[in-house]
């Protein structure tokens, strides 16, 4: 008895007369009581969120964040390298676009004609092959013994950018990627200084080639990969005559030059950054002609939306409260889950879209979504 008593004791003093037990009957009674202890503990999880999310009401001020109160008065046209997976989404960019920014014309540099941009007369098209050729890309690639040329569309777009700038025939442009789509009014001038956008953001890989190609850059904080900038023209040619006049790299055009100083184990991830290039050469060379501006945008809405179109008038109100442009990568994975619970507990009546982001991603989808 003494032996049968001992080994069916729970010796924990708090639960010692709740666990002990002597029979199979009982020990189905241990069973229950723990299944009981769990549906507490997540009825508790789930007046805790409620709670939460009230709390999140009450304190929540919707005060709207402005990057400006009215739209440039200088004139530049918007650059955008087109693929063909984000054509689809082309007409809905350009609606707000045209909504959002004070531009000239919309530049399409694209491969593909397709009937959308055909039809398309209040944008204009260039053959992205008249600027750089894909193929002399690829060479490169293969030039340099890397079989995988896969990556070599995601440089194209980015030379196809810096090329432009030897056709541009105004003093400024403005690139904008294809997959980026802005939520409220977008001002690039202040006083008649252009702005740099700048988020929090390091590719060390950016900076070593940097350096490779132009030493001695003394390098910002904050980063200048907004999906978006202001560019001078002046500025842009006079950085590829700077990177073609390094001879202690092989090859004679900029594109050709960047490529093979990137080494070949990074090459096929991301080993070069437009952007980062450009802002840091202006910002090392042209001492304060740019303005600095905190830039606000989201770029994993893939995961949450899928894409543009499942964003209502009212999605994009609510998002344009902490986020000034969203965007849809295209190697982003959808999880139908982040949707269904966004559009059944309606969180745009709740909290600002960032303390959302943030709760949903560390507590809510956690919880919401755990296998029973």
């Amino acid at each position: 008895m003494k032996n049968h008593i001992k080994k069916n004791v729970h010796y924990n003093p708090f639960f010692q007369s709740y666990f002990f037990s002597s029979s199979e009957k009982n020990n189905k009674t241990i069973f229950n009581n723990y299944h009981n202890i769990i549906r507490i503990i997540k009825k508790f999880i789930s007046i805790f969120l409620n709670i939460s999310f009230f709390i999140l009401i009450v304190f929540d001020t919707f005060k709207k964040e402005s990057i400006g109160n009215d739209l440039d008065t200088i004139k530049y046209d918007i650059v955008i390298p087109l693929s063909f997976k984000d054509e689809k989404n082309i007409l809905k960019l350009e609606s707000l676009l045209r909504k959002y920014i004070n531009f000239s014309n919309i530049i399409i540099i694209s491969q593909n004609n397709s009937d959308i941009l055909k039809e398309k007369n209040s944008i204009n098209i260039i053959n992205e092959d008249h600027l750089l050729p894909k193929e002399n890309i690829i060479n490169i690639f293969i030039k340099m013994g890397i079989n995988n040329t896969e990556r070599a569309g995601w440089y194209e777009q980015q030379f196809l950018k810096m090329s432009y700038s030897k056709i541009s025939e105004n003093e400024y442009y403005l690139l904008w990627d294809s997959d980026t789509f802005p939520t409220k009014p977008v001002k690039m001038f202040e006083n008649g200084f252009p702005i740099f956008d700048l988020k929090k953001e390091f590719n060390s890989p950016y900076f070593t080639l940097l350096n490779r190609l132009i030493p001695n850059l003394n390098f910002s904080k904050f980063s200048y990969i907004s999906e978006h900038m202001i560019i001078k023209t002046e500025f842009m040619t006079k950085l590829i005559e700077t990177i073609e006049n390094n001879k202690n790299i092989p090859g004679t055009s900029f594109w050709e030059k960047i490529l093979l100083s990137i080494d070949k184990d990074v090459i096929i991830n991301s080993g070069f950054s437009e952007f980062e290039t450009y802002g840091s050469f202006v910002d090392n060379f042209y001492k304060n002609f740019y303005k600095h501006r905190k830039w606000s945008s989201k770029r994993d809405m893939v995961r949450y939306f899928n894409n543009i179109d499942n964003l209502s008038n009212n999605d994009l109100q609510w998002l344009s409260k902490d986020y000034n442009a969203l965007t849809f990568e295209k190697w982003d994975i959808f999880d139908s889950k982040n949707l269904i619970f966004i559009t059944k507990y309606n969180p745009k009546k709740k909290c600002r879209p960032k303390r959302f982001f943030k709760y949903y991603s560390r507590i809510i989808k956690k919880y919401k979504f755990q296998k029973n």
